[in-house]
């Protein structure tokens, strides 16, 4: 262990006195903030100001619809702001219809909501129209005109509009989960991004240490400095230190993200911004110990695995090719988010987060989304150190052997065979 101590003191304090540690610690956060941010104001600009027509042959109808359409945006309009104008065309015929599409093609208008009654018939057909791929809001028009008819017939038999507005006016629904025997304020919404930024950071940290360890392994090994440490100390010796110090590096950055955000969210910019505490999120103290350990857990098993076969290649460039082997158990977990998120107890989850591979990924979003049992947050981390020693002790093996193989690619049946040299 003294040798493995002094290879990790050696990592880590090559690597934390690098300029790359110090830009990547404050170029990655500013780069994800960059990538949302993008992403908020394209959201904006789709959800922009937007000019279209209500047509139907029934003016009672069309002017029903443009109300309800006009209420509906303006309660979407407190969290983005994406205002709308409604002009009513009524009552139009089919064949009047022309002009309106030669508007939408001249930009003078963004589309037309066709609404035809037809006698006998007890729903009007309706008809979005519009000059490109439109993103304006299916539900909202379908909500919109449901809402329409209602107030149309409420008219017909007589309702005030006092009346007509008390009946059609927007619920304020409150969402609660329970969580620890109480029943807790939650914002679904802000859950799952809580959730999804957590596992993501995760899923990223835990990739760009394990194949960092990889490109470290197999750079050290194309310049020969293995040959020179390896007369002072044995390679399984190398392997843990390289472990260790990497993981410390990881951890610090990771330290010092985790401060940043706690600092900005008790700051009054980050009020200002609506963006509230850590926990509208759904994030606890608990749920930051288990990212941490997830996160340490996570990266020794990975980083294990991309030691041995580092040590299995003679370039740089074959690294990537079994980098899949890392990425794909994790994004499996992202993939399955919002099932994971909606059924955290079904028990194909409730596997998969005992499953060591999967169990970072997996086990964050159960702890977002419920009040994990205590047994199995035990025996998940039982379950990942044991087969962390299991993983250690064959990429060792793997690695002792490789760690000197030059030229020659290394074949699955001879790394079967150096698990059994003494």
């Amino acid at each position: 262990m003294r040798e493995a101590f002094l290879i990790a003191r050696r990592e880590y304090l090559e690597r934390i006195r690098s300029k790359a540690f110090r830009v990547s610690t404050v170029l990655i956060p500013l780069l994800f903030a960059l990538i949302f941010g993008i992403g908020a104001f394209s959201a904006k600009l789709t959800g922009g100001a937007r000019h279209i027509v209500a047509a139907s042959n029934d003016l009672m109808l069309a002017e029903s619809v443009r109300v309800e359409l006009l209420a509906l945006r303006e309660n979407e309009r407190r969290s983005r702001s994406s205002p709308l104008r409604v002009d009513v065309r009524a009552p139009l015929t089919l064949g009047e219809l022309a002009g309106l599409n030669a508007e939408v093609e001249s930009k003078k208008i963004d589309g037309y909501l066709w609404l035809e009654t037809k006698a006998g018939a007890k729903q009007p057909e309706t008809t979005y129209v519009s000059g490109g791929s439109d993103f304006f809001g299916k539900d909202l028009m379908q909500h919109a005109i449901g809402r329409g008819l209602a107030r149309e017939e409420l008219v017909k038999r007589g309702a005030t509009s006092g009346e007509i507005e008390a009946l059609l006016k927007e619920i304020d629904l409150k969402t609660l989960r329970v969580k620890n025997g109480k029943a807790v304020a939650a914002d679904a919404s802000k859950g799952f991004w809580g959730a999804y930024a957590m596992t993501f950071t995760l899923y990223f940290a835990v990739v760009f240490y394990g194949v960092n360890v990889a490109h470290s392994v197999v750079s050290e090994k194309t310049s020969r400095v293995f040959e020179v440490l390896l007369a002072s100390a044995k390679p399984e010796s190398l392997m843990l230190g390289k472990l260790l110090g990497v993981g410390a590096v990881g951890l610090t950055q990771m330290a010092v993200w985790i401060g940043f955000i706690l600092l900005m969210s008790a700051s009054s910019l980050w009020m200002a911004l609506g963006l509230g505490r850590l926990a509208a999120y759904g994030v606890t103290p608990l749920q930051l110990i288990f990212f941490v350990l997830y996160f340490l857990l996570g990266f020794f098993f990975y980083s294990a695995l991309s030691a041995g076969l580092g040590a299995t290649v003679s370039q740089e460039s074959e690294v990537q090719q079994f980098a899949m082997i890392i990425v794909l158990p994790q994004v499996i977990g992202l993939m399955l988010i919002v099932y994971i998120l909606g059924n955290p107890g079904a028990w194909p989850v409730v596997l998969l987060s005992l499953f060591p591979p999967c169990t970072p990924i997996v086990m964050s979003l159960r702890m977002a989304a419920m009040a994990v049992p205590a047994w199995q947050l035990a025996l998940s981390l039982v379950l990942m150190v044991s087969s962390i020693y299991g993983m250690v002790w064959v990429a060792s093996r793997i690695y002792r052997v490789g760690i000197l193989m030059h030229g020659k690619r290394s074949t699955l049946p001879e790394m079967l065979r150096w698990l059994k040299y003494s």
